[in-house]
């Protein structure tokens, strides 16, 4: 005997649902680091589930009440976009998941499996109508929609995990004053040196940096602490460079002469205690890895966000927006390929905008008189490309590397970004009494004019300096870095 209809329908709508949030859920089980999960987040996505499970549950029953094809066409429309969320988180987890990523790159693949697929569908729908729904109901009622279980039960789980700190403030303030000048270490995200410098100039299009490198020291020869944001931003926090650095859960793990450990950037050699010790307030702002998990107490503020879960960017905001969130958070976590990269793209990229916007927001905080060390990582010019020098224009593919265009327009967005900092840092009347530092953890890893992704741009203006300097002689950044916040000028 078959369920009444509601019970059917509420019992897909669920399963649906939770097809949908798998991609969400298989991130939480088996790479949860860079999420920076909070319980919260837990609570509002299960509570988007099961708002997402009721519509779907009242569309369903509407579609099971229909006849012939109509019928099956409803039921079609109304499962094809959890089941391709359900099939982007698989394809995720697969063994040969890098291989199929770049198989899909070819047109004949991309395009073609999706013609291929659409047509099977549309020959099935035309040639046996009630068969397709039949099948289509069976494989969402007996086979798929168990998973929606695993899948609350993993979003219940998180409720309960462990709480990863995205902000802090005022943990132990520094007390006294050394005299030393403040310093800003402006850290943009694959900001490429050979894309800066046209020889050992800087390039016209990027005037606000011309203008600040005008009287800055230009050190030619830095190399990063890794090839990847990963291994970068730890070995800059560090002051020194790890073999490798993956997360594991909830931490992030150094590899080095072939042991692992837990990585610890709280050691008095490292960046923050050495900017301590020089009388300097530390604050970190940051994205991609849980920063503030990483820095503990070392930092007197703190503030983290995460380049894929949404949630990280609210700190207060209607329950529309936390319902939302967890949907976009899914979203973000598709792959970038055609067809799922056109939401992908849409969602990512006002992610990025949002996080930049944040980024800025909190630099531009009024704070405590006193000499600080700002240790700021922007998100751009990573992609996804959707900005330009004029703002946010996203294009209709925000992920294209190659050719290199999108990257360049959101150098000069980069460019127009750090313009903006120097001129409120002008008008409050702290520029002069700052020391700048730009600088990036990598290089432009889709190619291009890109010859060494560990060959970073690094410009420093001293307080007061107003001659420009060329430096020529190897130094590794996370090094020069230090040396910076310890020099005391």
């Amino acid at each position: 005997m078959r369920a009444p209809l509601d019970l059917r329908s509420a019992w897909l709508g669920f399963g649906l649902s939770g097809l949908f949030f798998y991609p969400l859920a298989s991130a939480l089980s088996s790479d949860p680091y860079y999420l920076q999960w909070q319980p919260l987040h837990g609570w509002w996505a299960l509570a988007a589930l099961t708002l997402q499970a009721a519509v779907l549950g009242i569309a369903l029953r509407q579609a099971l009440l229909r006849e012939g094809r109509a019928a099956t066409i409803a039921l079609l429309m109304v499962a094809l976009l959890p089941l391709s969320s359900f099939g982007a988180g698989v394809s995720r987890q697969m063994p040969f998941a890098d291989a199929l990523r770049r198989l899909w790159e070819l047109p004949v693949a991309r395009y073609g499996l999706v013609a291929v697929t659409a047509g099977s569908l549309a020959t099935a729908f035309l040639v046996w109508p009630r068969a397709m729904r039949t099948g289509l109901e069976r494989l969402l009622g007996g086979v798929l929609s168990p998973i929606a279980i695993v899948v609350t039960l993993t979003l219940a789980r998180s409720v309960f995990g462990p709480t990863t700190p995205i902000t802090t403030q005022g943990a132990t303030p520094v007390t006294g004053s050394s005299g030393c000048a403040s310093v800003l270490a402006l850290l943009f995200d694959e900001f490429s040196y050979a894309y800066l410098y046209e020889g050992s100039e800087i390039r016209p299009d990027l005037p606000n940096l011309r203008r600040f490198g005008a009287r800055a020291t230009h050190y030619h020869a830095v190399r990063s602490p890794g090839p990847e944001t990963i291994d970068a931003i730890p070995g800059y926090l560090a002051g020194r460079t790890f073999d490798a650095v993956v997360a594991h859960r909830q931490v992030l793990l150094a590899l080095n002469h072939g042991q692992h450990s837990v990585l610890d950037v709280t050691q008095p050699d490292a960046l923050l205690p050495t900017a301590r010790r020089t009388g300097l307030s530390p604050e970190v702002i940051g994205y991609y890895i849980a920063d503030c998990s990483l820095v503990g107490s070392t930092a007197d503020m703190c503030r983290s966000f995460s380049f894929y879960n949404r949630a990280t960017l609210q700190q207060s905001g209607s329950a529309f927006d936390a319902l939302f969130d967890p949907v976009l958070t899914t979203v973000i976590l598709w792959p970038r390929q055609f067809p799922l990269g056109i939401l992908k793209g849409w969602a990512f990229g006002r992610h990025q905008r949002a996080i930049v916007d944040a980024t800025l927001r909190e630099l531009a905080r009024p704070r405590e008189p006193g000499a600080r060390f700002q240790f700021v990582h922007v998100s751009i010019p990573h992609l996804p490309f959707v900005f330009t020098k004029r703002g946010f224009e996203p294009p209709r593919d925000p992920f294209v590397q190659r050719p290199d265009s999108a990257y360049a327009n959101q150098l000069r967005y980069a460019d127009r970004v750090f313009g903006e900092i120097v001129d409120r840092m002008t008008r409050e009347e702290s520029f002069a009494d700052t020391t700048i530092a730009f600088f990036s953890d990598h290089g432009f890893r889709g190619g291009g004019r890109e010859t060494d992704v560990r060959h970073v741009p690094f410009l420093v203006e001293r307080a007061g300096q107003v001659e420009r300097r060329d430096v020529t002689t190897p130094i590794a950044g996370e090094q020069l870095l230090k040396d910076l916040v310890a020099s005391c000028n």
